[in-house]
């Protein structure tokens, strides 16, 4: 069990067991919708695999919490211009690869990092513009 890359695997989980534990006890007890959504994104984002069933499983339970995120505030809107371009650029290099028989491995990797990167940053922007339940009581606490 001293492969590197079974301890990489391990510490790679690190940042996903948080937010599982933050969406979990952080969120849920004011806002169990939310934290399903943010649980179910930021496992389709840090999933090994990526096809386009998996963007169902949080897009579906987007309604029942889409309400209580800021979508103008100027993070969101660079937040989502940003994770559309990584899926174009994603969806192109995979294309020129499967479907042309090109040679963009590179290209597929670089589009694989920008659309994680672009996720990330999504994630992120949904939580700080979250404007939901409970958000009073932490804000009257401090």
């Amino acid at each position: 069990c001293n492969n590197p890359m079974s301890i990489l695997g391990r510490v790679l989980f690190l940042p996903q067991a948080i937010l599982i534990l933050y969406a979990s006890l952080g969120l849920a007890p004011y806002d169990l919708p939310y934290a399903l959504f943010v649980q179910t994104f930021m496992f389709v984002a840090q999933n090994k695999v990526i096809t386009a069933q998996y963007f169902t499983w949080y897009l579906c339970l987007l309604p029942l919490c889409s309400d209580r995120i800021k979508w103008t505030s100027r993070k969101i809107v660079t937040a989502l211009i940003l994770l559309v371009v990584s899926i174009v650029s994603w969806l192109g290099s995979a294309y020129c690869l499967e479907m042309r028989g090109m040679s963009v491995h590179f290209m597929v990797w670089l589009a694989s990092i920008g659309f994680f990167v672009a996720n990330v940053n999504l994630l992120g922007s949904m939580l700080c513009e979250y404007k939901g339940f409970g958000t009073e009581l932490l804000l009257s606490s401090e």
